[in-house]
């Protein structure tokens, strides 16, 4: 049995799950739980909503070439998507850096490094951290890592280009992970996490063959719960195994339990829903933005303001509201706007080049005719 491979917006509960994703990493970041020192008394977790991320981008990845998009294509879209809002909030930082040095705790004006941030270029910050400007952007430059992995699949073997993508990474994860005379290489290539996006990629699979067409929804429903839950108390009681298998293995659950569920969301409240669509709509705005939202409501609306106390159950949760609802303007008044402008000049330029290029090609295939 096989699936037809739907479009990424057909499917509902992905972004259910994005939404999921980037409000645990909110909670996570926020600091008044525990996890960074705060003297909240709830439970620190949250920090694998990034290991979701990583599963749910294979899990898209491979739907979106399983519709036979050219490696052209492909990069046009993943380039739009990602690197316009991230540029903008990258310089905001240099600019911080450069005149409010004070609003931030390591990052400096330094023209290299910005350079390397806005090229997916992983160094060692000031600190010490393998993390750019930007620091929740650490996780682009592997996403880049993957879709560069995916367009070369594309080109290689346009019919398999799954199981390609799956091998590149794998080499890149050996080569540069252990024998690459370099710390930086070693330390960021090395990196479990390159797993998680074959096991995002395994899921589509195990999905577009109706594996688990036959799981009824109350034991999918409580299989996703029951992985959500494992990440949690391994993150909250700082029990790694590894991570691949903390965090990766039970983010391959969620998901795969999810797309199961398909079905079952369109009986759910359409309000509900839509709301938690909407969270998944702006989920890449949210992850990149949170950081100085979660800190700017701290010094404000808590330190100066006095309005509620950020450590306190109700302190987070306005806290994670406020949070969502700013990522959820950012991507309607910055974010889409600039990836659907980004994406119309990308294929201007594609199909200039391609023109460009027309002759040289139907000369070159009349030489090799010959």
């Amino acid at each position: 049995m096989s699936n037809v491979a739907p479009q990424k917006n057909q499917l509902k509960t992905l972004q259910i799950v994005r939404a999921l994703a980037s409000t645990s990493v909110v909670y996570f970041h926020i600091g008044s739980v525990p996890c960074f020192g705060g003297i909240g008394y709830l439970p620190c977790f949250g920090g694998f909503g990034v290991d979701i991320f990583f599963v749910l981008s294979g899990f898209v990845m491979a739907m979106i070439i399983a519709t036979g998009q050219s490696a052209s294509r492909f990069a046009i879209s993943r380039v739009s998507r990602i690197v316009p809002l991230y540029w903008v909030l990258t310089t905001f930082v240099l600019i911080l850096a450069a005149f409010k040095p004070e609003l931030l705790n390591s990052t400096t004006a330094n023209l290299l490094n910005y350079l390397r941030s806005i090229l997916f270029v992983p160094y060692f910050k000031e600190n010490g951290t393998l993390m750019p400007m930007l620091f929740v952007g650490w996780s682009l430059n592997y996403e880049m890592v993957f879709y560069v992995c995916v367009a070369l699949s594309l080109i290689i073997s346009p019919k398999r280009p799954i199981f390609v993508t799956a091998g590149l990474l794998l080499a890149t994860y050996i080569s540069f992970g252990y024998f690459a005379h370099s710390l930086v290489l070693n330390r960021f290539f090395g990196n479990e996490l390159m797993y998680e996006f074959i096991l995002g990629m395994l899921a589509f699979e195990v999905y577009n063959k109706g594996y688990f067409a036959n799981v009824t929804t109350g034991v999918a429903l409580a299989a996703g719960v029951v992985g959500y839950l494992v990440m949690a108390v391994a993150d909250s009681n700082a029990f790694h195994i590894n991570r691949l298998l903390s965090y990766g293995v039970p983010s391959f659950i969620v998901i795969s339990s999810a797309v199961r569920l398909e079905n079952a969301i369109n009986s759910a409240p359409h309000v509900v829903v839509n709301l938690f669509i909407g969270a998944g709509d702006a989920s890449y705005a949210t992850y990149l933005s949170h950081p100085y939202v979660t800190e700017a409501v701290r010094k404000i609306l808590v330190l100066k303001l006095h309005l509620f106390d950020i450590n306190s159950p109700l302190g987070v949760a306005i806290t994670v509201s406020i949070t969502l609802m700013t990522g959820a303007l950012i991507y309607r008044l910055i974010d889409k706007p600039l990836s659907q402008r980004c994406k119309a000049l990308l294929e201007k330029l594609f199909a200039l080049l391609r023109n460009r290029l027309a002759p040289f090609r139907y000369r070159t295939a009349e030489i090799l005719t010959q």
